[in-house]
């Protein structure tokens, strides 16, 4: 007997996909604008843009991942 009311496994890998990738980016904003606003001179500000371009190419490919990951395969 099967429950109707339960959530499928997919849906609660996507839910805790989207929050590991918002504590990310929430993370990255915070670093990068500690780098901005409080580094001194254009060093610090240098870094910040290299960051943002890591963390924007990380984003992207761990994205891009993730979308070709079968699902249904890993839960069987």
């Amino acid at each position: 007997c099967q429950n109707k009311f339960m959530i499928p496994l997919s849906i609660i890998l996507n839910i805790l996909v989207t929050l590991i990738f918002g504590i990310f980016w929430l993370a990255s904003f915070v670093i990068f604008y500690h780098l901005t606003r409080f580094g001194i001179g254009t060093k610090p500000k240098k870094l910040a843009v290299l960051f943002l371009l890591g963390s924007v190419l990380l984003f992207s490919v761990s994205l891009v991942l993730y979308n070709t990951l079968d699902l249904h395969k890993l839960i069987q």
